[in-house]
């Protein structure tokens, strides 16, 4: 047990640990622009899908209106 211990100890020095953590962070930022520029792109598609349902509402209201007074029109 001691010698592995005193293997461990000999492989895990300071600028080792030193590379992990910055390599660690380093990812971390990368992952974090990543989610990011992924959140700003699902809000841009959807303030164009909430969009293309504005117009698509607009037109079956109008659609409707109309129908509905065609139809109006032609009982009297």
């Amino acid at each position: 047990m001691g010698r592995l211990m005193e293997s461990f100890k000999d492989k895990v020095t300071a600028e080792r640990v030193a590379i992990f953590f910055g390599l660690a962070t380093t990812l971390l930022v990368v992952a974090l622009v990543v989610v990011v520029v992924h959140r700003d792109n699902l809000l841009l598609q959807l303030s164009e899908a909430k969009e293309k349902l504005d117009v698509l509402e607009d037109y079956i209201q109008n659609k409707v209106l109309s129908d509905i007074s065609q139809h109006l029109h032609s009982e009297f």
